[in-house]
């Protein structure tokens, strides 16, 4: 893995070459004696010194985990100063060869289980105090077995029965394993963490590695009686206690650069596991030394006895540990209650707004209906607007046109038009002169219900504007329009409207209507807002030839052999040729009846000769 350099790092670096090559230059130029033994010794104490002031300035910084951390590594460092104290102290004080077995041995050993405990404390990750609590048990579990694995396998063969070669091989295999157990926990520490602290693990990583080579070869090469202080065998030692030294130091500069912590939502699962381990190890191990391990009966009776005391103190532990489990997994439990609880008053509050989302919804849409229902409608007569018409002419237009296109080629095919009946009131200015608007706007109202009566149900009675009305009758008949408006006219008449105040008055009405499409042989050359001009057109004659009459526009003969030959704009100038007749010409009276211009008149010759009047 490639570490990014920086300033501080590259620092650190090139002071560590210093004491490496003073070591290489030492062992070069001095043979084995007391000065190479005594600037040895004390190169490897002012190292370890270093190393462990170094540590130890990382504890002011950081949280109380990494603070932990920080102990933890300088502890250990600490004691394997202590180790390197009494091994300079036999050699430089009391001038003589350090014995073999060695009491610091123990020191020595011990120093790696506080480094392995700051391992399983995990800075790098947040964790909340419980779980902390817990991973402190677990390190002192895992304290406890080491000192155990050290006890059973070691300090028997020093102390109880004392043999030097069989020390010296258990005390390098257990050595080895403590080793391997610190470098496989930095390996999975650095893989679970990122920035700064991975920086930090990945060089413990690689100065482990020296220091792991260094110590058991020199463990080996003491056995063997070739080893002495400031040989060959120190450069790898001090080579790693001086990297040791340097991640000390340049871990604040690394730390600065640290973003936000890994979040944890368990405590460290492989701590945990070697705590396990260690504890159903030791039944195992008495079992070992009792029926297969061969050794003394001293060696035994002590095992048998370190592994009772051993397993009372940590099936306490256990007990500690395992309340503490029980109190998380209530906790939990009760949090879990209350989350389920709590996702049960959200689900009926979210049934309840739910509920009260589809009832405003159905409101809203019921609100909107009433909303278009009233602008489709006359506030008036309560009959359609011209909105409601121009909503829905194009779909009834285009449903008759798509029935003429169905049967075009079919000589029995049933055509049925929309027919634009226009309704005027004849003189209804003077109900409004004579009775006020109050009496008019009465008379509108009743004129609609006259209307609506005699309508059919799919027919559409809109109201065009004023006193007048539109009647646009679906699937029709244009043969018959001229009997439908007839009709109109006969109730009208018939009888008077019985208006507020005892007013009484006789109405009746002009109509004028045409057929869509207006030209069957050419059903698409007159479009249905062209149809509505044309029934206006008819209805100004209807008033122009005397009222209380219905007039329809058919096209003509010529039309019909000719659709082409159609022209709205002639029929647009008869309207306005009616309408100035109709305004500056006559005086209108319920029983006069308007002079329409000659048929010479060039207007309505060329009309006459285009369309075909029914009266």
């Amino acid at each position: 893995m490639l570490i990014r350099p920086i300033a501080a790092t590259k620092k650190w670096i090139w002071l560590g070459l210093a004491p490496v090559c003073f070591q290489v230059l030492l062992t070069l130029l001095f043979s084995r004696g007391f000065t190479l033994t005594a600037i040895g010794d004390l190169t490897q104490n002012v190292l370890l010194l270093v190393a462990t002031v170094s540590v130890a300035r990382n504890i002011t910084n950081g949280d109380r985990r990494a603070k932990f951390f920080w102990v933890l590594m300088t502890l250990g460092f600490a004691t394997w100063l202590a180790s390197q104290v009494l091994w300079t102290y036999f050699e430089v004080v009391l001038r003589k060869e350090t014995p073999n077995p060695f009491v610091g041995d123990v020191i020595l050993f011990l120093h790696i289980v506080p480094m392995m405990a700051a391992l399983a404390v995990q800075p790098h990750m947040r964790q909340d105090r419980r779980l902390t609590r817990l991973g402190s048990l677990d390190v002192v579990l895992l304290l406890i077995g080491w000192l155990y694995l050290y006890l059973f396998i070691v300090i028997p063969w020093q102390y109880v029965y004392p043999n030097e070669a069989i020390y010296g091989r258990n005390f390098n295999i257990v050595y080895l394993a403590e080793h391997l157990v610190f470098l496989l926990g930095l390996v999975l520490v650095a893989r679970r963490s990122q920035g700064p602290w991975k920086n930090i693990y990945v060089q413990f990583f690689g100065a482990s590695i020296l220091y792991a080579l260094g110590s058991i070869a020199a463990g080996v090469a003491i056995d063997f009686h070739v080893y002495y202080t400031g040989s060959f065998y120190d450069i790898p030692l001090i080579a790693a206690m001086t990297w040791f030294a340097g991640v000390g130091g340049v871990s604040p500069q690394l730390l600065q650069q640290e973003t936000e912590k890994t979040p944890a939502t368990e405590h460290s699962i492989w701590a945990a596991r070697l705590a396990m381990l260690a504890v159903f190890t030791t039944p195992l191990m008495i079992a070992w030394a009792t029926f297969w391990g061969g050794a003394p009966h001293q060696i035994r009776i002590y095992r048998l006895l370190l592994t009772v005391g051993v397993m009372l103190i940590m099936g306490a532990l256990v007990f500690v540990k395992q309340n503490m489990l029980d109190g998380k997994l209530l906790n939990l439990l009760q949090e879990s209650h209350d989350n389920l609880q709590e996702m049960v008053r959200l689900r009926d509050d979210l049934a309840d707004k739910e509920k009260s989302l589809r009832w405003h919804s159905s409101e809203l849409q019921r609100k909107n209906l009433e909303l278009q229902q009233i602008s489709y409608t006359d506030v008036l007569t309560g009959v359609w607007n011209r909105r409601f018409l121009e909503e829905t002419l194009q779909a009834d237009a285009g449903q008759v046109l798509r029935n003429y296109q169905r049967n075009e080629n079919s000589s029995m095919g049933d055509h049925r038009d929309l027919i634009f009946i226009m309704v005027d009131v004849d003189f209804f200015k003077k109900v409004n002169d004579e009775h006020g608007h109050t009496a008019g706007d009465e008379l509108l109202k009743k004129v609609a219900d006259r209307l609506t009566k005699i309508m059919r149900k799919s027919d559409v009675l809109v109201r065009w504007g004023g006193e007048e009305f539109m009647i646009m009758s679906r699937s029709a008949d244009r043969v018959g329009t001229a009997v439908f408006c007839s009709r109109i006219l006969d109730m009208m008449a018939s009888e008077p409207f019985n208006l507020s105040n005892n007013v009484s008055v006789h109405k009746t009405c002009s109509i004028g209507w045409a057929p869509y499409p207006w030209c069957e042989n050419a059903y698409e050359a007159v479009i249905a807002e062209e149809v509505i001009e044309l029934a206006d057109i008819a209805l100004y004659r209807a008033k122009a030839s005397g009222r209380n009459q219905c007039v329809g526009f058919l096209p003509s003969d010529t039309a019909l052999a000719a659709p082409e030959k159609i022209c709205m704009e002639k029929l647009r100038d008869e309207r306005s040729g009616l309408l100035k007749a109709l305004k500056t010409s006559c005086t209108f009276t319920n029983e006069s009846k308007t002079d329409l211009p000659e048929a010479s008149d060039p207007v309505l010759a060329q009309i006459q000769t285009d369309t075909t009047l029914l009266q």
